[in-house]
């Protein structure tokens, strides 16, 4: 049930002459709610009105009345878009039209049920959009504005420059933010489904709370950084653009992501600029690393876990269940990529790691009671996945760890066979076993005596495992 905000009337003092129905959670008197604070700016702002500190202007579109007054040297002015006009009579029915903002405005309303295009200017500072109102609004100028979208369907489009806005969401939202050097925030609350796209270089912080649903979409060649906390109960989703030119290639945002994703888990991709932190809470994850740097974090139930180019962490942590691990193999968005960096997992259950091209990769498998390690290595006979010459480093290999060599179907026989296993030279002692492209996987720690092979029917074929005894 919507709550409803109330506007005082701006010369003839009648209390609550605009009723706007706000579905953000709480009343407005409900402590610390956004409701009780939206109020209480509007109180202030009818107060100032009244005093003639403030310009006044309702705009009845629905029944086709303008009422203005404007004191000399006021502090601001309000402008209101309703179906309601200066007496306080409501027209009913719906709206549709196009209007702009007038000049030197700094705070505007839209409350009419229906659809509503509005342009704003370079001045206003605060917009409240009603819940029964789906406005369509533009902003290409101006510098900081808060702009609450109460409800309903809204379309929010900010191109200034260097600006600074933030949006709070509370209905079916999309905010597109492509301007130059702004720092942008998103609060998606109550029961909203906010999609954000994220254009220019602007900079954006965005949490999702309550039970809020936020998807956060890069636009091409978009440079700007994300901030992204999930506060909210329900899984969120955070993608870092690709986009295909019509020549067949690829076109990436080159932006870093910092994520935490909360007990309510999702679906997050990581920026091809490199140094994202994707680190999940209680809930459920799939993170996607993008260009060199990144750490990946899963503490949840069950966790996947896909690395990017280069040097990356994955990390499954103690309080994490069943994890997937993939790395060195193509992702939606990158492509082919080699993994040089580090894998642990302290999780219970079954921790699978599907592996790659590697360069110096070292995998670190669970010793938790219940734990088991299962490694796949991906042979080239699958779309051509893997070149061959890897190197990693296993550690904490023992009763509990398999090696599988397959396909990229993981059940399918592997081109790749066994050339040797033997004791591995060097001070750190361990198990060589050298693959016949050229792979080389150092069990470190581990006896050559304790290691052996065998062969088991797969899906499609016979598979190759390594085992400890």
């Amino acid at each position: 049930m919507a709550a409803s905000l109330t506007i005082g009337g701006a010369f003839n003092s009648q209390a609550g002459i605009v009723s706007v129905p706000s579905s953000f959670l709480g009343t407005t008197s409900t402590s610390g709610s956004l409701n009780e604070l939206l109020q209480n700016y509007l109180v202030s702002l009818t107060t100032s009105i009244q005093g003639g500190a403030y310009g006044f202007e309702n705009n009845d579109i629905a029944g086709g009345s303008d009422f203005s007054s404007v004191p000399s040297s006021v502090a601001g002015s309000f402008e209101e878009f309703t179906n309601t006009d200066s007496t306080g009579s409501v027209t009913g029915g719906t709206v549709s039209g196009a209007y702009t903002v007038g000049s030197g405005i700094t705070d505007v309303m839209v409350q009419a049920p229906g659809n509503v295009t509005l342009t704003g200017n370079g001045t206003t500072k605060f917009a409240l959009f009603g819940a029964d109102s789906n406005v369509t609004y533009n902003q290409s100028t101006g510098g900081s504005a808060s702009i609450v979208a109460a409800g309903g369907n809204n379309s929010i489009y900010v191109s200034a420059a260097n600006a600074s806005d933030t949006v709070y969401s509370a209905g079916n939202d999309t905010v597109t933010f492509n301007g130059i050097g702004g720092n942008e925030v998103v609060n998606a609350a109550g029961n909203a489904t906010t999609t954000i796209f994220v254009g220019g270089s602007d900079v954006a912080s965005v949490t999702a709370s309550e039970s809020a649903q936020g998807s956060v979409v890069f636009l091409q060649n978009a440079g700007g950084n994300l901030l992204f906390i999930n506060s909210s109960t329900q899984a969120q989703t955070v993608y870092s653009g690709s986009y295909t030119t019509s020549g067949g290639g690829s076109i990436f945002a080159p932006n870093s992501v910092t994520v935490n994703a909360g007990a309510g888990g999702g679906f997050y991709v990581g920026g091809r600029a490199g140094n994202n932190s994707l680190i999940g809470g209680s809930g459920a994850v799939t993170l996607q690393g993008g260009g060199t740097g990144d750490t990946l974090v899963g503490n949840g139930a069950s966790n996947d876990l896909y690395g990017g180019t280069g040097l990356e962490t994955l990390i499954g942590s103690s309080t994490s269940g069943a994890n997937i691990f993939q790395i060195g193999l193509n992702y939606v968005g990158i492509g082919q990529v080699t993994a040089s960096g580090v894998v642990s997992t302290s999780g219970s259950g079954v921790q699978s790691f599907i592996i790659g091209n590697t360069n110096g990769e070292t995998i670190t498998g669970s010793t938790a009671t219940g734990s088991y390690n299962l490694y796949d290595v991906v042979g080239s006979n699958s779309g051509s996945l893997t070149t061959g010459g890897s190197s990693l480093t296993i550690t904490n290999f023992g009763a509990n760890s398999t090696i599988f060599l397959t396909d990229a179907t993981l059940g399918n026989t592997s081109d790749t066979s066994i050339y040797t296993i033997a004791s591995a030279i060097g001070p750190s002692g361990g198990t060589d076993v050298v693959l016949n492209d050229g792979t080389t996987i150092l069990l470190k720690g581990v006896s050559a005596s304790h290691i052996s092979s065998d062969t088991m029917n797969g899906a499609n074929g016979v598979l190759t495992y390594i085992k400890y005894s």
